[in-house]
C-alpha cells in the first residue's frame, strides 16, 4: 500500500493551544474546530479554515470569555442551515464546579 500525502493546513501558535477534538466540514469544504485555550480571553476559541486561492485561511469565529463557556473540548457539529454547535468543559453563568461554571452548550448561527 502506498503512503498518503500529508499536507499542513494551519499551525497553531501560542497562545492558541490547539484543538483537542476533530473538525467539522461544511458543504463548501470549509473546516470548523475549537481550541481549548487561547483566544483574546485565554478561554478557547471557535475557528474556521477556508480554502482561498489554493491556501488555507484561518478565521477566528468566537473567543470564549468564561461567561459564555471556557475550554471547548468537543468537536463542532453543523446543522443543515450551517449553524455550529459544541460544548465547553467549564464556564457559563452557574457558579458551580469550583466557582468556574460547569460548562455550556453553544451555538453560532450563520
Amino acid at each position: 500500500m502506498e503512503a498518503g500525502r500529508l499536507s499542513l493546513f494551519n499551525s497553531f501558535t501560542a497562545p492558541a493551544c490547539g484543538p483537542l477534538d476533530g473538525l467539522a466540514r461544511d458543504a463548501a469544504g470549509n473546516l470548523y474546530g475549537t481550541t481549548w485555550c487561547g483566544g483574546i480571553y485565554q478561554g478557547g476559541s471557535v475557528f474556521k479554515l477556508a480554502l482561498v486561492n489554493g491556501s488555507w485561511r484561518y478565521t477566528s469565529l468566537h473567543d470564549f470569555d468564561g461567561s459564555d463557556g471556557y475550554q471547548p473540548r468537543s468537536s463542532v457539529v453543523l446543522d443543515g442551515s450551517g449553524n455550529l454547535y459544541g460544548t465547553t468543559f467549564y464556564g457559563g453563568l452557574v457558579n458551580g464546579c469550583g466557582g468556574t461554571g460547569c460548562g455550556v452548550v453553544w451555538e453560532i448561527t450563520r
